[in-house]
């Protein structure tokens, strides 16, 4: 489960740890893969991610972490087709259903657990 400040965000997680599940991730799911649902991409090292929404056909919100799950980058609404390239190196980051970051009032700073 996701939380945040004692708020459960998504009680279900998805971790994308192999290549394959990494690679594709939202591609080609229905909308409903998002509810109540926290796609979770870890890295071992950090990195800058450029985050695709080729064929995922609805928008997303994206938190990016550093090693202690500390929000360093937050993305609201990426829409179908379109690119997101992080400005900073992150060690993981979080595909929520669009709205999430507004409906919990995610902020750059903060700390979320799973």
């Amino acid at each position: 489960m996701l939380k945040y400040n004692n708020n459960i965000i998504a009680s279900k997680i998805i971790y994308c740890d192999s290549f394959l599940r990494k690679g594709t991730g939202l591609i080609f799911r229905s909308k409903s893969s998002v509810d109540d649902t926290a796609w979770i991409f870890r890295f071992k090292n950090p990195r800058k991610v450029g985050i695709t929404m080729i064929f995922v056909f609805f928008p997303i919100d994206i938190l990016l972490l550093d090693q202690h799950n500390t929000i360093v980058e937050l993305k609201e609404n990426l829409k179908p087709y379109q690119f997101y390239n992080s400005k900073v190196k992150i060690y993981s980051f979080i595909e929520l259903k669009q709205g999430t970051i507004h409906k919990y009032s995610l902020k750059k700073g903060e700390t979320v657990k799973f």
